[in-house]
C-alpha cells in the first residue's frame, strides 16, 4: 500500500501554539510551541513526568489544555471531543479486543463508520503489516510483536491525519523491540501518515524519527535531527539523556583562529567555535563545560603513547574499570585533575582489554568536542539515562 494511496481525513501540519497544561499548582506542559510537519515521524523524547504523554493526551483530547491551541492543517481541534479528531492512537498495552478476531478488530472503527470498502482496506491494513495470514484468529493466539502489528493496523486503517503511539514497544523484548523499530519506520514511510511517538528510550527515538524533540520539565530542551541533537547538543540535560557524555569543566583562556582555547586541571584544549552551543559566552576568563562523547575518545597505555599531541586535546590518567561488552569496552579513566571520563573502544583485537591500574593517556580530535553553558549541572539527565516508565 504505498503513500500515495492513503487520503487521511484531514490534511495539514500539527502545529501546538503555546499550550500549557496545569494540574492544580504543578505545571506539566509549559507554554510549548512545536510544528509537526504532515508525513513526518516525529518523536517526543524524556524522562517520566517531563510532560511527553501530557502533550499526547492533549492531542488526542483525553486532556484539555490549560492554554494554548492545537490544530491540524486549518482545523482548530483544541477542545475537539476525542472521536471527533483525525487522530487514533496505539497504546503500550495494545487494547485489542479478545472476543473479536483479527479482521474484526482492524475493521472495528470502519464498521463504526459504515465504511462502504470495510474489506479491502482491512485486507490493506494486514498486508502492510505482513499479517494477512492471521486474519481469522483471537489476539491471544498471536505473539506480543504480531498483537502490536495488529494494533497499528486497526490505527492506520481509518486514514487517521495523525497517529499517536504512546510507548508502542515497551512491552516488549530487546530483539523484538528492535526488530519492531524498523518495522514502525519501514510502515510509516510507506503510507506517509504523520507518526508521533512518545517514548523515554534514546535508541527507539534516534532509530526510527525523522525529528526528535527532547522534553524536560514541561518544556522542549533542544528538537532536531537525531544527529544533530547526538553530535551538537545544547544543554547539559540533552547531552547526558541521549546517549553519554563526559562533561569537563573548563576556563576559556582566548581564541586562535577558528578555535576556542581552554585550560583544566588536566592540562589545554581547543574546540572550534562552531561547536559552541548557542548563546554561550567565551570571552577570556568564562567558565564553560567541554563535552566529548565517550566513543570519540582514542585511550592508549602510557607505555606506548608517545609525546604529548601538539594541539592539545588529552589528559593523562589510571583506567579504574574496564567492562567488556562484546562489541566494545566500556573504561572509567580517573584522571590526574580528579575528574573521572567514560571511554568506549571498539573490540578490534582479541585480549586487548586495559586492566584497571593501567595508566592511559586519552586524546580526541578537537572537532569531536562541544562547548556549553558553564553554569549548568554537569551531571543533569544522568540519573534518568536507563529509567522506565
Amino acid at each position: 500500500m504505498a503513500a500515495a494511496s492513503i487520503a487521511t481525513q484531514t490534511d495539514g501540519d500539527l502545529r501546538l501554539d503555546s499550550i500549557t497544561k496545569r494540574f492544580g499548582d504543578f505545571v506539566a506542559v509549559d507554554n510549548l510551541s512545536l510544528t509537526v510537519p504532515q508525513g513526518s515521524f516525529f518523536a517526543l523524547l524524556g524522562p517520566s513526568g517531563c510532560g511527553k504523554t501530557t502533550t499526547l493526551r492533549m492531542v488526542a483530547g483525553l486532556e484539555e489544555p490549560t492554554a494554548g491551541s492545537i490544530r491540524i492543517g486549518d482545523s482548530d481541534i483544541t477542545f475537539t471531543k476525542p472521536y471527533q479528531r483525525p487522530v487514533n492512537t496505539v497504546f503500550q498495552n495494545y487494547a485489542l479486543f479478545p472476543h473479536l478476531d483479527i479482521y474484526e478488530n482492524v475493521a472495528f472503527g470502519l464498521r463504526r463508520r459504515k465504511d462502504p470498502e470495510v474489506d479491502r482496506k482491512v485486507k490493506e491494513a494486514l498486508e502492510l503489516v505482513e499479517l494477512g495470514q492471521v486474519a481469522r484468529r483471537k489476539p491471544g493466539q498471536l505473539s506480543g510483536g504480531q498483537q502490536q502489528r495488529i494494533a497499528l493496523a486497526r490505527a492506520i486503517v481509518n486514514r487517521p491525519a495523525v497517529l499517536l503511539l504512546d510507548e508502542p514497544l515497551g512491552a516488549l523484548d530487546l530483539k523484538l523491540r528492535r526488530q519492531m523499530q524498523l518495522e514502525l519506520k519501514r510502515i510509516q514511510v510507506e503510507v506517509g501518515l504523520t507518526f508521533i511517538h512518545v517514548t523515554h528510550d534514546q535508541e527507539e527515538a534516534m532509530t526510527m524519527a525523522d525529528t526528535v524533540a527532547v522534553m524536560n520539565a514541561g518544556v522542549i530542551e533542544q528538537m532536531g535531527s537525531p544527529i544533530d541533537l547526538y553530535e551538537s547538543p545544547r544543554t547539559a540535560f540533552v547531552a547526558n539523556f541521549l546517549g553519554q557524555s563526559n562533561l569537563l569543566s573548563a576556563t576559556v583562556t582566548g581564541t586562535d583562529g577558528d578555535d576556542v582555547l581552554l585550560t583544566d586541571a588536566d592540562g589545554a584544549f581547543r574546540v572550534p567555535k562552531s561547536r559552541v552551543a548557542d548563546g554561550v559566552d567565551v570571552t577570556s576568563g568564562r567558565q564553560v563545560l567541554v563535552g566529548v562523547r565517550p566513543e570519540k575518545i582514542n585511550a592508549v597505555p602510557m607505555s606506548l603513547a608517545g609525546d604529548a599531541p601538539v594541539h592539545g586535546n588529552f589528559v593523562d590518567g589510571t583506567v579504574v574499570s574496564a567492562l567488556f561488552t562484546g562489541v566494545s569496552t566500556q573504561y572509567e579513566v580517573a584522571t590526574r585533575g580528579g575528574d573521572v571520563i567514560g571511554v568506549f573502544v571498539q573490540n578490534l583485537r582479541p585480549g586487548a582489554v586495559l586492566d584497571a591500574g593501567t595508566p592511559v593517556r586519552l586524546s580526541w580530535d578537537a572537532g569531536f568536542a562541544f562547548i556549553l553553558d558553564g553554569n549548568q549541572d554537569p551531571h543533569a539527565g544522568e540519573s534518568h539515562m536507563h529509567e522506565g516508565e
